[in-house]
C-alpha cells in the first residue's frame, strides 16, 4: 500500500474521530453554563402518578426498590400514588414481589402486579402495556437497581404543573456501588461525564436531550401524542425521548436531584450493557435522523447535535478501523513517518523535476502525518479532559482515582469491537434481543457478586477480542523486525486494550461461575418484614 493512500485513508477516519473528539470540548463549555431551571415555588394540589418499574429475574435488588419507592409515595402522599410493578420474570423473583406487594398493600400502599404471561417487546413492550393501564398523567419509571430518593416527585413534578410543554424531567444518576472495585470506579467516571457534561451542555445550549429510561418522570400525554413506547430499536428511551420533543414538548434536566444506582461491576456485564446502548442508538439514528434533518423547527446547531448524540456509537468501528489500518500499516510495511529526505541524483541523468515531485511528496506526506497526528492527538485527550472535568466539578480527587481513570480509557477502546459488531447489527436490522444487565445488589468489598447468578455467558465477540489482540502482537513483531516504531505506540495501546477487555470477560463469565450457580439456587431468599 502506497503511503500516500494509506494517509488519505487514515486521514478520513481521523476527521470523523475528530468532530466526535471536538464535541466533547463543545459540551464542556455549553456546560459550565447549566443553570437549574427555575420554579415559582408556589402550592399546587399535587396530581397523581403512576410509578412504573419494569421487573426481569431481579431477586437481588427488587426488594429495596420497591421499599424506596414506598418511602417516595409516603413523602408525596401514598393516596396519590400508585406503583405498578411491571414483572416478567420467570425465576423466583415473581414470588418474592407477591409477597412484597401483600406486605406493603397491608400497610396502604397503591402497589399492584401487572404480568403478561410473556416478554413480547421486552420493556419497551412492559411500560406500552402498563400505559395503556394507566390513568395517572404523569409517570415515574425507575429500574430494578435505582433507589429513588423519598422527595423525588415532590422536586420533579412542579415543573410539570407550571409548563405543559414539559414533556419529560430527567435526573442525574448516582452510584451505589462506585467504591466496590477498581471496574465500578472506572464505570463511574464514565457515567459521570454523561449526567455531569453531555446533558448539562445539550440542556443549557439548547439542543435536544434524552431520557435515559429511568430515574425519570414522563407526561402521559406527550408520550401517548409521540406514539407510545416502540420495541423497534434496542434504545427505546432514547427513542421516545426524541419523539416527543419533535412533537413539541421539552425535556427538562435537573442535574442537582441525584437517584443512585448500581454500576456494572464485572466486564460481561458491563459490555452487555454497552453492546445493547450501542445497537439501540444507532437503530434510533437510523430510524429518526432523516426526519430531524428535514425538521423545520430544528435550528442547524439541534440538528448536528442530534446527529452526533444518536450517531455516538460510531466513534468504536472508527476505533477499530484505526486499528487494522495501523495494522496493515506495519504488516505491509509502510513507513508512516520517513525520516530520510530524496537524495540529491540530478548528477546522475535524473531529471530537476523529478527530484522536485519527490521534495514535495516528502514534505507534504509528513506535514500531512504531523497534521494528523495532532488531529489524533487531540480527539484523543478529549475523553480524558472530558472525565477529569467530570470529576473536579464533582469535588473528587483525580490522584486518588488515577488508576480507575486509566483504566477507563483502556475499557473504551477495548470493548470497541464488540460494538462494532453491535453497530452493523443496527443497520443491518431492528429491534432485537433485550438482554438485561445483571444485577448483583454489591455495594461494599465484602459483598461477593460471585456468589450470585444471573452471570453472563461468553460469546464469539470474546474470542475476536483474543483474535485482535494476537493480530496486533504479530504487527507490532513485524513493525520492529522492519524498523517501522512510529506505528508500534498505536498499535501496543489497542492490543493491550483489547487483550484486557478479553481477559477480565473470560475471568468473569458465566463458565468461571457455574461452580458457585448450583449452591446458590438453592437458598431461599429471605424478605424482612
Amino acid at each position: 500500500m502506497h503511503p500516500v493512500v494509506f494517509l488519505s485513508l487514515s486521514l478520513t477516519v481521523t476527521f470523523l474521530f475528530f468532530i466526535y473528539g471536538y464535541n466533547c470540548y463543545y459540551l464542556m463549555k455549553c456546560s459550565s453554563n447549566y443553570r437549574p431551571p427555575r420554579i415559582s415555588g408556589k402550592r399546587f394540589p399535587k396530581p397523581e402518578v403512576a410509578v412504573h418499574l419494569p421487573i426481569y429475574n431481579e431477586r437481588y435488588v427488587v426488594s429495596r426498590l420497591i421499599d424506596a419507592c414506598c418511602r417516595m409515595a409516603e413523602r408525596y402522599g401514598r393516596e396519590k400514588v400508585r406503583i405498578m410493578i411491571l414483572d416478567d420474570s420467570d425465576d423466583d423473583t415473581r414470588n418474592l414481589i407477591d409477597r412484597l406487594v401483600a406486605r406493603y398493600r397491608l400497610r396502604g400502599f397503591n402497589v399492584m402486579v401487572i404480568r403478561r404471561g410473556g416478554r413480547e417487546g421486552y420493556k419497551a413492550g412492559a411500560l406500552q402495556n402498563a400505559l395503556n393501564l394507566t390513568r395517572e398523567e404523569f409517570i415515574a419509571v425507575f429500574d430494578a437497581d435505582f433507589i429513588p430518593p423519598p422527595d423525588f416527585l415532590d422536586k420533579t413534578i412542579p415543573y410539570f404543573i407550571e409548563d405543559e410543554k414539559v414533556g419529560i424531567v430527567q435526573c442525574r444518576w448516582g452510584h451505589i456501588n462506585r467504591e466496590y472495585n477498581i471496574l465500578t470506579k472506572s464505570i463511574s467516571i464514565g457515567v459521570d461525564a454523561h449526567f455531569i457534561i453531555e446533558q448539562p451542555g445539550r440542556y443549557s445550549s439548547g439542543c435536544l436531550l434524552n431520557f435515559n429510561g429511568s430515574a425519570g418522570v414522563l407526561r402521559r400525554k406527550a408520550v401517548m401524542e409521540a406514539g407510545g413506547w416502540s420495541p423497534d430499536t434496542l434504545a427505546e428511551d432514547l427513542d421516545l425521548s426524541y419523539r416527543v420533543q419533535l412533537r413539541g414538548y421539552r425535556v427538562i434536566y435537573l442535574r442537582d436531584l441525584v437517584c443512585p444506582a448500581e454500576v456494572p461491576p464485572t466486564m460481561p456485564s458491563f459490555k452487555r450493557q454497552q453492546s445493547r446502548w450501542a445497537r439501540g442508538s444507532l437503530q434510533v439514528a437510523r430510524k429518526l435522523l432523516p426526519t430531524i434533518i428535514n425538521n423545520r423547527m430544528l435550528s442547524l446547531k439541534q440538528k448536528i447535535q442530534a446527529f452526533i448524540h444518536l450517531t455516538y456509537y460510531l466513534v468504536h468501528p472508527l476505533m477499530f478501523t484505526s486499528f487494522l489500518l495501523a495494522v496493515l500499516a506495519s504488516l505491509m510495511g509502510v513507513d508512516t513517518i520517513s525520516l530520510k529526505p530524496p537524495r540529491i541524483e540530478i548528477a546522475y541523468g535524473r531529471e530537476l523535476s523529478e527530484y522536485v515531485s519527490d521534495v514535495a511528496e516528502f514534505v507534504g506526506v509528513n506535514y500531512a502525518w504531523i497534521i494528523l497526528g495532532s488531529m489524533i492527538l487531540g480527539s484523543a485527550i478529549a475523553a480524558w479532559i472530558y472525565y477529569y472535568v467530570a470529576l473536579k466539578r464533582q469535588g473528587i480527587s483525580v490522584l486518588k482515582n488515577l488508576q480507575s481513570f486509566f483504566l477507563l480509557g483502556f475499557i473504551g477502546y477495548g470493548i470497541s469491537l464488540s460494538n462494532t459488531i453491535e453497530a452493523f447489527k443496527a443497520f443491518l436490522s431492528w429491534g432485537g434481543e433485550f438482554q438485561r444487565t445483571p444485577k448483583y445488589a454489591v455495594k461494599r468489598r465484602g459483598d461477593d457478586w460471585r456468589k450470585r447468578i444471573y452471570h453472563v455467558p461468553l460469546d464469539l465477540k470474546t474470542i475476536m477480542e483474543i483474535m485482535a489482540g494476537v493480530l496486533g502482537w504479530t504487527a507490532i513483531l513485524h513493525a520492529y523486525i522492519t524498523n517501522n516504531p512510529g506505528i508500534i505506540p498505536i498499535i501496543a495501546f489497542y492490543t493491550m486494550s483489547y487483550i484486557l477487555v478479553a481477559t477480565l470477560t473470560i475471568a468473569q463469565s458465566e463458565s468461571m461461575m457455574s461452580k458457585y450457580s448450583g449452591k446458590i439456587m438453592t437458598q431461599e431468599i429471605v424478605v424482612r418484614v
